[in-house]
């Protein structure tokens, strides 16, 4: 697959053709599949409680329903530490780093939804994901992105939806499609929600539209999909963060993190693909937003990936380690707005 090429406007044939062939559905490594959620503790940092909903059972027998409802998808990921972000062609290029308007929509206010995949509760993520959540959106940093969507950034924890999905086999873009499409019918679609699909430690995911496989060449990514019948939705996908790559400085560097190596890598991925996410949800070509043509988007400038460390910050009264965010209005990555 051509890493700099980005897959960011497909349509249904390219996917279905891909499904119907099994591409994406076999290959590099096994999974944590299960069919049913196992009982875990969970030990929260923040005295946070999410909402938690009834789990949903999502059949990937059910793919072939969801392709065939699918009219657009596009994707673009988090690189791998070590990695470079795709490269979008852009008509116009910023002065330095600071990232330019490309004219596409922006996301002001929405509510975020965790899908919990094979897991009861956030446990498997280290245990405080919707805690982090709460404590991002309610901090000065979530301002950092006002001079982006054009108004005060507000953003507010939807809750979790744990789901049972067979992932014994590497996963691909359209058992995304199938676990976006089942649970959005559900939960609603649009600019106001977005859904954060979580994968156990263990399972492999490959997307043709991000432009790569989980600690291959991402560590994470964000995107958006159309379907027919109830429009258009957007996501990130979430594998397990606490591996070499993806973990936060101080546990690459053989230190320790505030919260501990999963629940604060699991963090610093999540805040760089939801600060995507609201600032260039759509991520193609031609519904671009704001976007640096030789760095990529706001969390790519500013991830270890880049060179720059994460840090250790106090986000609403809880300290986590988290990468920055770039800020136009300081020509700089940021932990805090101005």
């Amino acid at each position: 697959m051509n890493l700099r090429s980005l897959r960011a406007l497909r349509g249904l044939s390219s996917l279905a053709a891909a499904c119907a062939l099994g591409v994406l559905v076999a290959g590099c490594g096994g999974g944590a599949g299960s069919s049913a959620l196992p009982t875990k503790p969970l030990s929260p940092t923040s005295a946070f409680k999410p909402k938690i909903y009834p789990v949903m059972h999502i059949s990937r027998s059910s793919v072939k329903v969801a392709m065939a409802k699918l009219t657009r998808s596009g994707a673009y990921f988090s690189p791998i530490k070590g990695g470079k972000p795709i490269r979008i062609h852009t008509k116009t290029v910023s002065a330095g780093m600071d990232l330019t308007n490309n004219g596409g929509p922006v996301v002001p206010t929405a509510s975020v939804y965790n899908i919990l995949v094979n897991c009861p509760d956030e446990s498997c993520w280290g245990g405080d994901i919707s805690g982090f959540e709460n404590s991002f959106f309610s901090s000065d940093m979530i301002h950092i992105l006002d001079q982006y969507v054009g108004q005060s950034a507000t953003y507010t924890v939807g809750g979790d939806i744990p789901v049972t999905y067979n992932t014994s086999n590497q996963l691909g873009d359209q058992d995304i499609v199938n676990i976006i499409y089942n649970v959005a019918q559900q939960y609603g679609t649009g600019y106001n929600a977005v859904y954060n699909v979580f994968l156990e430690s263990g399972v492999q995911q490959c997307s043709q539209n991000a432009g790569g496989c989980y600690l291959q060449q991402y560590c994470a990514y964000h995107g958006s999909n159309d379907y027919s019948d109830i429009g258009h939705t957007l996501y990130t996908v979430e594998p397990y963060q606490d591996v070499s790559g993806c973990q936060v400085s101080s546990v690459s560097n053989g230190g320790q993190s505030p919260n501990g190596s999963t629940i604060d890598s699991t963090a610093s991925t999540l805040s760089h693909e939801l600060s995507e996410t609201f600032t260039d949800p759509d991520v193609a070509v031609n519904n671009l937003a704001w976007y640096n043509s030789s760095g990529g988007e706001i969390g790519d400038l500013c991830a270890p990936a880049a060179g720059v460390p994460t840090q250790q910050i106090s986000l609403n009264g809880t300290v986590f380690e988290i990468q920055g965010e770039y800020d136009n209005n300081v020509s700089d990555c940021s932990w805090q707005s101005p």
